[in-house]
């Protein structure tokens, strides 16, 4: 058993959308055209408490479901599972995690959990770590020994925090630069921003391996549909820093209908019709966050803002208030 400095650790780490150029980061592309992304970490977190047990060499876990276990071969918890084996933890340890989402949303909640889970884990060892050796290290984890499949911004937004330009080199290796907004261009793009809950629950993972089969099978349309993407992303850095929200409303539909092409798996009828339905409410234009399928809609709306949420919630849509957040995950206790 690992030696502690502390009796126990609570750290948290924050939720994530992206502005642009969205799927470029997958492995798959970035190694033959490199990836590039806008993405943004929003007040919406996955807290993680851990703490050595004293008196019993039990497992104890708690999450949406309860795991009391005497061998960590038991635990159920796929991901608590791996990163107790990872860190060494064997017996006599408890963890506590709290989410203010449901789950498989497309914010990246595996990712975040794995961030918040090693900060505090890290802080529990009394050992310092950056913010991006948290996030290699939670990409570590989540992609090399769990085998999950998925990009690279995940691990880092839910770490740094902000938002962030994401670049991904084709031998893989990832810069991180913030996307620095004056105050009334930050203002304009929280304000026009809308998170729209389709209610539907989807597995990225499966998704991802969707298109990969297609890769396969006509790679070129895939990739000519990853260029399109990654160019109206590069073009949305400007869009953002300048303020104009039409332009970068206009280019999120233009990624939605692109992005429709890769894979089948990633809108349905149902979601297709109500990607126009909120559109003829007064938005833009838009799409659904991660890998598709379910999840969120980020919707962007330049003008009349309260009038398009009211339509929204009198249509019966749930709509999630939230503001960016620049800390990334940070431990509490």
């Amino acid at each position: 058993m690992l030696k502690f400095k502390k009796k126990h650790s609570v750290a948290s780490a924050p939720y994530r959308i992206s502005l642009g150029g969205g799927g470029t980061d997958l492995p798959f592309y970035a190694s033959k055209n490199e990836g590039f992304m806008i993405s943004a970490s929003i007040d919406e977190y996955i807290t993680v408490m851990v703490a050595k047990r004293s008196l019993d060499k039990d497992i104890f876990l708690q999450y949406s479901e309860t795991e009391r276990v005497n061998s960590i071969d038991k635990v159920s918890h796929q991901i608590i599972r791996e990163l107790l084996k990872y860190f060494k933890i064997y017996d006599s340890f408890q963890v506590a995690t709290f989410s203010t989402m449901p789950t498989f949303t497309g914010l990246g909640a595996s990712s975040t959990l794995i961030v918040a889970f090693i900060k505090s884990i890290r802080n529990l060892m009394g050992q310092t770590r950056t913010n991006i050796e948290i996030a290699e290290e939670a990409f570590h984890v989540e992609r090399e020994i769990l085998g999950l499949a998925g990009g690279y911004q995940d691990q880092y937004i839910s770490s740094l925090g902000g938002i962030q330009i994401i670049k991904v080199s084709k031998d893989l290796k990832v810069a991180c630069e913030p996307l620095v907004l004056g105050k009334k261009e930050l203002k304009s793009l929280q304000e026009s921003i809308f998170l729209i809950y389709t209610t539907i629950e989807r597995r990225s993972e499966n998704i991802i391996e969707d298109q990969k089969k297609k890769l396969k099978s006509d790679d070129k349309l895939v990739l000519d549909a990853y260029d399109q993407i990654k160019s109206i992303g590069i073009r949305a850095v400007s869009e953002l820093t300048e303020g104009r929200i039409r332009e970068f409303g206009i280019g999120m539909d233009d990624h939605w209908k692109i992005k429709k092409t890769i894979s089948s798996s990633i809108s349905s009828t149902n979601i297709d019709s109500m990607y126009e339905e909120i559109k003829s409410l007064g938005a833009l234009g838009g799409k659904i966050i991660g890998a598709g399928g379910g999840g969120f809609f980020m919707m962007v709306v330049d003008k009349q803002r309260d009038l398009f949420k009211e339509k929204l919630v009198n249509n019966g849509y749930k709509v999630l208030d939230f503001k960016f957040e620049f800390n990334g995950a940070h431990v509490l206790k």
